[in-house]
């Protein structure tokens, strides 16, 4: 006969307060929730306790996921003449330079335009 594996109190303890849950759920549901996982990077346990708003929003990851948002929405992003691949203005050097680029290519407001059509014909260098 097997002996039964001694189980230390504290792991009895931590068991005792921290008891396994298991629910059965539908392929459509476990694809819901393995998405959610994968998209936040949280565990079913933190996604259950917010749903049960007993923890409050996790912010894992929140830092990247925001700086991440911000550079799709803000960067500023040309073609490179030799592969036509994206190429990433992310130097104050490359900013200038193209600042000043699309000031000698004309680049004014519409209402400017709109005001005084002469004067935006005659200050194009």
């Amino acid at each position: 006969m097997a002996k039964k594996k001694k189980i230390a109190p504290a792991k009895i303890k931590y068991d005792q307060a921290h008891p396994v849950i298991s629910i059965r759920v539908n392929l459509k549901l476990k694809a819901a929730l393995e998405e959610i996982k994968q998209n936040s990077g949280k565990s079913v346990g933190d996604i259950l306790r917010e749903a049960l708003q007993v923890q409050a929003p996790s912010v894992k990851n929140s830092y990247s996921q925001g700086f991440n948002d911000a550079k799709e929405i803000y960067a500023v992003y040309v073609k490179c003449r030799i592969c036509g691949g994206n190429l990433l203005l992310d130097h104050a050097a490359d900013k200038t330079l193209a600042a000043k680029m699309l000031h000698r290519s004309g680049l004014v407001h519409t209402e400017c335009i709109n005001k005084n059509p002469y004067t935006y014909l005659t200050k194009i260098d």
